[in-house]
């Protein structure tokens, strides 16, 4: 038994080593520090423009690992997501669709959230607030797993996360706000990313199945007599 599950966590890095960060480091946030040291530590791991402007790769990192309340919701819809999405690309390219998810929603949520103060729409005070969760990341993801899950019940099954996760995905996205951007872009991206995935998966097909014919062919061939 330990050896099946030993070989289970080899062939599913990627999902294991995000879950159990966020495991950790949820658990440090919520049950080692105190109230001061969590402000101060989710003041540092933020992804809001004054964070991005000196420490965007911390950030971005951090930010990513951690749940403010409900870690076992998050641990559940992002193991749905996860495993499935590293079965169906791998854990190299699922690593590539998650990670590029949660950059480009950030980037791009903050981005308008820095033009928004530029005409003078949103207050400056706005540079400092909180953005922070595993929201980008597991929302990419789910989307991922829906359009090209690997079989019918991994995609249901991330169907129902995501209609879970809806009325926290689109807070916010029709008056432009940070949260509710950054979810809306990091699943196009998501979607996108797996869909150039599939393409490429398509376009060496018949360059792999084309030598395979050639065999077959050559051995129907009748033998000179």
């Amino acid at each position: 038994m330990l050896g099946g599950f030993s070989r289970f966590m080899r062939r599913y890095p990627v999902p294991f080593g995000y879950l159990a960060g966020l495991t950790v480091v949820s658990a440090i946030y919520v049950q080692v520090l105190s109230p001061e040291a969590q402000r101060s530590f989710v003041a540092w791991a933020s992804t809001n423009l004054n964070n991005l402007s000196w420490n965007p790769v911390g950030t971005l990192v951090v930010s990513a690992f951690i749940a403010e309340d409900s870690v076992i919701a998050w641990l559940i819809v992002g193991s749905i997501a996860l495993f499935p999405l590293a079965r169906r690309f791998g854990n190299r390219r699922a690593t590539l669709l998650i990670g590029g998810a949660h950059v480009i929603g950030t980037l791009l949520s903050q981005g308008l959230l820095a033009w928004q103060m530029a005409v003078g729409s949103v207050p400056e005070s706005a540079r400092g607030d909180i953005d922070i969760g595993p929201s980008y990341v597991v929302a990419a993801a789910l989307v991922a797993v829906i359009l090209y899950g690997p079989s019918r019940w991994s995609r249901a099954l991330a169907l129902v996360g995501w209609i879970a996760l809806v009325p926290t995905l689109f807070e916010g996205l029709t008056s432009l706000e940070v949260s509710g951007v950054g979810h809306f872009v990091s699943m196009v991206t998501g979607a996108l990313i797996g869909g150039v995935f599939v393409a490429r998966e398509k376009a060496r097909r018949p360059a792999v199945e084309a030598p395979a014919s050639a065999v077959q062919e050559a051995r129907r061939a009748p033998i000179p007599g």
